[in-house]
């Protein structure tokens, strides 16, 4: 019998009570892992549809939780599908915890899935912006600093160059907001202060980029893929620190048609240069010159693990990923 690990604990994200009482059957044996069904996180919900679906095809499905990884659990696995990934190893347990969990997906013989390499790459965040940007996706304007090695100079001159009164600085390694500091009229007492403490914080590579009025005005659109076919997308707005999630229904069509054409296109590149991705949330924000009509949409970011919120998959819930999930790895 194959054995297929599911690595969670990313403790994030808890399904709907909807979600619970259509799905409590397959739940329930969750407690065993100390999940208590008045609190499922996403990761565990998924990895319970993953079981059920290994469960049909005779698959052993067992979970590896990332915080306590070891090398001998997933030498136990003939794959690994990975929800759990190196973000949430640093920030639970900084670069120790971090090197710790890459070095044990890199040494494994389970195959993984997003493999070691492309969860390295998609972390780096300077590596795949300068790979979009090569490719000719739009990007914002960004400043790669690797905070060892800081040059005030260069840094002011990218903020002159721009035009920037308001900057947004956030960490190369980093999710949920966290080190996420804007900048009002930069100098470089204000940017030395910032860099300090994000040092003193254990962080080393940060990314600096224009503060965009019109992000917040305008949301992200994030669409969402399954083996490089298109799910469902969502527009998310952010309201003093709290997500506003507003379905595909919300975002005007011939705009939702340009990023899925833009999205797809990305993903076969992807594809075709590193590897072939199980699941995959491209994002897309506006606007690189404030434009109030919302006419230049650019990638802003992608996730290869990302964090899905079960209310905004159109009642799908996590059978398609499942199902996905159990083809490819096994």
């Amino acid at each position: 019998m194959k054995t297929l690990g599911v690595l969670i604990e990313t403790e994030d994200e808890p399904v709907s009570k909807k979600y619970y009482l259509k799905n409590k059957n397959s739940l329930q044996f969750l407690k065993e892992y100390g999940i208590y069904m008045d609190y499922i996180p996403y990761d565990y919900a998924i990895f319970a549809e993953i079981k059920k679906q290994g469960e049909k095809k005779g698959i052993n499905v067992i979970p590896l939780f990332g915080n306590n990884l070891t090398l001998k659990e997933c030498n136990q696995c003939d794959s690994i599908f990975c929800i759990f990934e190196g973000v949430y190893a640093f920030m639970n347990g900084g670069y120790d915890q971090y090197n710790n969990y890459m070095n044990i997906i890199k040494k494994t013989k389970a195959k993984v899935f997003p493999s070691q390499k492309m969860q390295q790459f998609v972390i780096n965040k300077h590596q795949y912006l300068s790979y979009f940007k090569k490719k000719g996706y739009d990007i914002a304007p960004t400043s790669f600093i690797n905070l060892d090695k800081v040059n005030l100079k260069t840094i002011m001159n990218f903020i002159k160059k721009h035009k920037l009164e308001k900057i947004v600085v956030k960490p190369e390694l980093g999710a949920f907001k966290k080190g996420f500091t804007i900048i009002q009229k930069p100098t470089e007492k204000k940017l030395t202060k910032l860099f300090n403490q994000l040092k003193k914080k254990e962080y080393k590579r940060i990314l600096l980029q224009p503060f965009l009025e019109e992000f917040n005005k305008f949301g992200e659109i994030k669409t969402y893929w399954i083996n490089g076919k298109h799910l469902y997308s969502y527009k998310q707005k952010w309201d003093k620190g709290d997500g506003i999630f507003e379905t595909q229904e919300a975002i005007d069509p011939d705009l939702l048609e340009e990023c899925h054409k833009t999205a797809e296109k990305l993903l076969k590149d992807i594809f075709k240069d590193h590897e072939k991705l199980i699941q995959c949330r491209v994002d897309f924000a506006c606007c690189i010159n404030n434009d109030s009509r919302c006419r230049e949409f650019f990638i802003n970011e992608i996730e290869i693990c990302p964090t899905i919120p079960e209310q905004e998959s159109r009642g799908h819930g996590y059978v398609p990923l499942a199902e996905a999930v159990i083809k490819s790895c096994v």
